[in-house]
């Protein structure tokens, strides 16, 4: 277990210490990088699902899937709009004669040669804080983290920040995920608690602004927190339109516990990377969550 010697045991540290907490928020700004840069009618699955069939293809639906860790329906409905676009063409699994394979057609190659352009102008902007070294020891950080991934071998895609950023992201709220679920809470939940436990009493709105997300996401999450009886609600003494949070004795048991699990999986992390390895991919996440996609600093 990792512990931070400036924090006692009983005090969860701050979210900032952990690196699952800064992958979350800088997926967040690879997503509205790519977002600013890609045409309306794109969007970031279509680079991946046609990079993947480029390089790996012909491959099934059910293949696909599984590579990139997409439910299944979704994939069908993915793979539907990228056909209806005569992106891909389906043909006999010359491995599976039951199955259908996958199979980027030539107007596929060159949407996608569009799109990797779009997505050049977003990993500039995504990583514009960063200097050239920096930016290659980021990448170095991350594929350590997706080692295991089969996706990390796909040449387009691996380098790619933001595709890094995205995978290393969904490795490690998997793991979160898998450590909280005894407790009945969620990663998201950990960082509410985690963050009104520092912050208490406040408002949803300054929570919002804490944690990176809407006012609308906040109050969903805080609105299942209460009903679980780990946050109260109060009107706000100076101002009766707003609410003050609090956690409530079962909440801060919780987190107690939650901080934990969350420890657990960032004593992965340092296994991985080193201890200061880890201290310098989060200065490097840090520096791309504190930019705005107008490439200052905020």
């Amino acid at each position: 277990m990792v512990k931070d010697p400036n924090v006692p045991p009983t005090t969860p540290a701050p979210l900032s210490a952990y690196t699952g907490y800064l992958l979350r928020r800088a997926y967040a700004r690879a997503a509205e990088c790519a977002n600013a840069c890609l045409a309306p009618e794109h969007h970031i699955r279509e680079v991946a699902l046609l990079s993947i069939l480029t390089e790996r293809g012909p491959l099934s639906q059910s293949e696909l899937a599984d590579l990139t860790h997409v439910n299944r329906t979704i994939m069908v409905k993915l793979v539907d709009n990228l056909e209806q676009q005569g992106w891909v063409i389906r043909g006999r699994n010359t491995r599976d004669r039951r199955s259908y394979a996958l199979e980027v057609t030539e107007r596929g190659r060159e949407i996608l040669l569009e799109l990797n352009d779009e997505l050049d102008h977003a990993e500039a902007l995504l990583t514009d804080a960063l200097t050239a070294s920096e930016r290659e020891r980021l990448f170095t950080y991350l594929r350590a983290l997706i080692d295991d991934d089969d996706l990390s071998n796909i040449e387009s895609l691996a380098h790619r920040s933001g595709y890094l950023i995205t995978e290393a992201h969904r490795h490690m709220r998997a793991r979160a995920v898998e450590e909280l679920r005894p407790l009945g809470v969620e990663p998201r939940d950990f960082g509410v608690l985690s963050t009104l436990q520092r912050e208490q009493p406040c408002s949803q709105q300054h929570m919002a602004g804490q944690l990176g997300v809407s006012p609308p996401a906040i109050l969903m999450f805080v609105d299942g927190l209460e009903a679980a009886g780990l946050v109260s609600r109060s009107r706000n003494s100076a101002d009766r339109r707003a609410y003050d949070l609090t956690l409530t004795e079962a909440g801060s048991a919780c987190l107690a516990k939650a901080d934990e699990a969350a420890r657990r999986v960032q004593s992965e992390v340092v296994e991985t990377l080193g201890v200061r390895g880890d201290r310098d991919l989060r200065e490097l996440l840090t520096k791309i969550v504190n930019a705005d996609p107008s490439g200052t600093s905020r």
